[in-house]
Formats: C-alpha cells, structure tokens, sequence
C-alpha cells in the first residue's frame, strides 16, 4: 500500500473528511466570482491546501497567488469592493512592500457555509532577495515558475488554478513526492537554508507530521547550515518545536534535530543524555529511554515536554558508588533545568508551572511498586498538593514505569492509583476547604496578627485532614490548641 493510499485510509477510518467545509465552500465561491473577471485564469491555490488535497486531508490555510504585477493587492481590493465588504485599511489589510494583502469574506454564506471566519492571504507571483542582515525579503514581481521555486517544499509547491481546478506541479516533483513521501526544497537547499533557516525546522515537522523521508542530501545541507539557526528567534523555534511534540512521531523529531546538529540550537541538553548509561532499572541510555517515554504519554503539549525532558537532569547527578550508578534527586535537578530551557525558549508561564510540577514529582510513587502500595492519606496528599497538575504527572509517571527494562517495569502501578483516587473522591482541582482557616486559629490561641506559627498550626489540621476528611471543626481546633502548646513551651 502506499504512502498516499495509507494516509488517505487513514483519514476516512477518522471520520474527518467532513470537515474543510467552510475552506471548499470558500473556494467554490471564490472560483464563481472570477470566472467572468479580468482574474479568469490568473488566480490559483498554493501551498498546504493543494496539498493537504492532494493526500485527501481536509484541506485549510487558504493562501492565494495572482499571476500579474501587484496581484494581491488588486484582486483582494477588486473583490472585496465587489462584495461591498471593502473596508479602508482593515479588509483588506495591505502590506504594499511585499506586495500581499489579507481579506475577510465578512458576511458571505456560500453553500450552506458561513465564510466570515476565514482570513485568506493573497500574493503576487513573485521573486524574493534575501539580505544576509535580515529574514526580511526584497520582493519582485516573478512567472509562476518564479514562485513556486522560492517555496520552501516541493510538496508545498503544487499550485490549482482557481478558474478551472487544475492542478499544476511545475517543478516536475511535487506530487511525485507526495506520493513517495519526500522531503525536499525545489532549489538548492543551501539556498533556501540560507533565505529562512526555520525551514530546516519545517523540513524536521513535515517529516515526523507525515512520517515522510528526509534524503541524504537535505540533511547534509541542515548539518553544513545549522549555525544559522542562531539568527532565528527563540519563538519561532519553539513553535516549530511545539508541532514536532504533538505529532505521532515526537521520539523521530528528536533524532532528526540531533542528527543534523540543529539540536544544538534548540535544546542541547539532550544532548548529553546520548550515550549516558543507567543502572539495573534500565536497558537503555538515558536518551533512549526519555524518547519512550515521550512517545509513550499523550499527545498534549505540556505532558510531551515533560516527558521529553523528565530525567535531563541526570547528566548532572550520575554517580557510581560501590559500583551501583545512582541519580540521587535528579527530578528536582532535572525541574530546574525544564524551567531554564522553556525561560530561554521563551514558554509562557501557563506552559512551564505543569512542565516543572510533573518533572520535578515523577519519582514521587516509585517506592510504591506496581501494586501502588500507598496509603489513603498519601493519596489524598498527593492529589491536593499536584491539584490541575494531577493527571499529566500520572501520564508521565505511567509511560515512565514502562519504558524500563523488563524486570522493573511497573504497568499496573498508576491504573492502580488512578482506580484509589476515584474510589476516594480525591480528584480534586482545588485544595480543599478546612474545616478553620488562619483567622480562626489566631482568635483559638489569643494571637494578635499572623506569622509563621500560624502557618504550621494549619499545617497541622492540613495532615490530619489528609488522614481524615471528616474531621470536625472541633477536633481541628483541639489540635490547633495542643500544637500551639507544643510549639511555645519552654
């Protein structure tokens, strides 16, 4: 079976080809506004679309070419004016120096389909420059041959032709290499490299996202240009590395940015784990073991980054006494250093908080052992103390406990825990209410203002809760009394 027929099966056993809707809808409509237009024949379809059609995904991005000076520009304002939906400086909203424009169907309905969503970006067929000083291009205006060679892939440069559907490869390789499942720039990689070096990080996304071929020669060229990785900005990169993470294959991302030493620009902390040996517990390096258990969690952002990085602190606390290797505290090493890399690529604080919890928590229930020998009161603990942190922990911590050697291995561990949690009704978002607060133990023990010992006397009920849900206001403050005595005797 080929690549082309696996992935359209694919698709069709997912249910999905219902959606793309809209994005047909829009294009059907668009095609009828044209054919009786100055633009018959001139406009086509480029890039993702053409493709993603081509493989019978749905297709999405409607990115538009217009084969005349300044095409973008006029079609966009020429259609907009049409539709009565012009808008000075907002539909369209026109960018003259590079010659596009971005237009709203705002208001239109089109075969049952509401197209007021849909922002579609629309160009000249153009040449680009690029100065070495900036990723900013000199543009021009160019044939289609001109256009579809300055694209990044040959598998993004079929283009269709709005008026009459057709599709046109005009490099000779696009749709050759969609079916082969290739990766490849139309033009010398070098010199696309060079124009945007991200592409060397969409070369990597577009070959774990489809799981396509990256040839020998593509990744020559990313390994002779990945220092110019530099010159991109850490958002830009952590991005692309946001859509390698989530697909199917995060584990071959990896490998491919290590492979062609652009991992060297994007978290080289792994690095160090290659080759880095582990004790009994484990029959592979650290790095092999951390990619199994990134492909092993779901396919969610902030567990896949935990994951990826939950042991890289063992490069810096491998030890070998008595001739036992030992990682003492490496989760809270390897906490630290999540946090340090996602500051750097520039993570958003919503993003690292649960990266860092679950890191710094995975070695949490390993005394426990695969019958999750814990007591309620653990449990309860552990659930208020990971709170909305809770279930990525558990992910992380049950692809962990497989992703050991097979003696050590601990399958029933976290389905155990999980089974205990619900049975006490311990899944909770938020702490739970004690039964007094702070101010109730300053009025119980005569204090006039707050302070660390009110802190620990809460602390106090806080344990005794976790052992006992139902304790009663009393009971609580009974304790708080006997602490207080406890703490300011003598």
């Amino acid at each position: 079976m080929s690549i082309l027929t696996e992935l359209r099966r694919m698709n069709e056993l997912a249910g999905t080809l219902n959606e793309g809707k809209v994005e047909r809808a829009a294009v059907d409509f668009l095609s009828q506004q044209i054919k009786q237009s100055k633009f018959k024949g001139k406009v086509f379809i480029a890039g993702g679309y053409v493709r993603d059609e081509f493989l019978g995904l749905d297709p999405k991005d409607i990115d538009l070419v217009v084969e005349m000076p300044d095409g973008g520009i006029k079609f966009a304002e020429w259609l907009t004016k049409k539709l009565k939906i012009y808008k000075s400086g907002s539909n369209p909203v026109v960018f003259k120096k590079f010659g596009t424009a971005k237009f709203n169907l705002l208001g239109i309905t089109h075969a049952g389909q509401d197209l007021s969503g849909l922002d579609i970006e629309v160009v000249m067929t153009r040449t680009e420059k690029y100065d070495s000083k900036s990723r900013k291009p000199e543009v021009a205006t160019g044939t289609l041959k001109d256009d579809v060679e300055r694209r990044d892939f040959t598998v993004n440069s079929l283009l269709k032709d709005l008026t009459t559907g057709e599709v046109l490869d005009l490099t000779g390789m696009g749709k050759n290499d969609i079916k082969k499942g290739v990766v490849r720039t139309p033009l010398d990689p070098d010199i696309i490299f060079t124009d945007d070096p991200l592409r060397m990080l969409r070369a990597i996304r577009f070959a774990v996202k489809y799981n396509w071929d990256l040839p020998f020669f593509m990744i020559r060229s990313m390994k002779k240009n990945s220092i110019k990785l530099k010159k991109i900005s850490a958002e830009r990169i952590r991005d692309e590395l946001n859509k390698m993470l989530v697909t199917k294959n995060p584990d071959k991302a990896i490998r491919l940015l290590q492979i062609t030493n652009l991992n060297k620009h994007v978290m080289p902390e792994l690095d160090l784990l290659k080759g880095l040996g582990q004790n009994k517990h484990h029959d592979m390096d650290v790095l092999g073991h951390s990619l199994k258990v990134l492909k092993g969690v779901p396919a969610k952002l902030t567990t896949r980054l935990a994951a990826l990085m939950h042991d890289v602190g063992k490069s810096q606390t491998k030890e070998v006494i008595d001739g036992e290797v030992h990682f003492y505290k490496h989760e809270e090493v390897s906490g630290e250093m999540a946090r340090i890399i996602m500051t750097r690529l520039k993570y958003p604080n919503n993003i690292i908080e649960p990266v860092v919890k679950a890191v710094d928590q995975h070695m949490r229930l390993k005394s426990a052992g695969d019958d999750a020998n814990i007591t309620d009161k653990a449990l309860r603990k552990l659930s208020r103390q990971l709170g909305d942190h809770l279930e990525d922990t558990l992910d992380l911590m049950h692809s962990d406990n497989l992703a050991h050697a097979t003696t050590s291995v601990m399958p029933n561990q976290i389905p155990n825990i999980r089974k205990r949690l619900k049975g006490l009704k311990a899944l909770t978002k938020e702490n739970p209410k004690l039964p007094v607060n702070g101010g109730d133990v300053m009025k119980h023990v005569g204090l006039n203002k707050g302070g660390p010992i009110v802190g620990k006397l809460l602390a106090l009920v806080q344990d005794a809760w976790d052992d006992n849900p139902k304790l009663s206001r009393d009971d609580a403050l009974n304790l708080v009394a006997l602490g207080y005595k406890e703490l300011t005797k003598g």
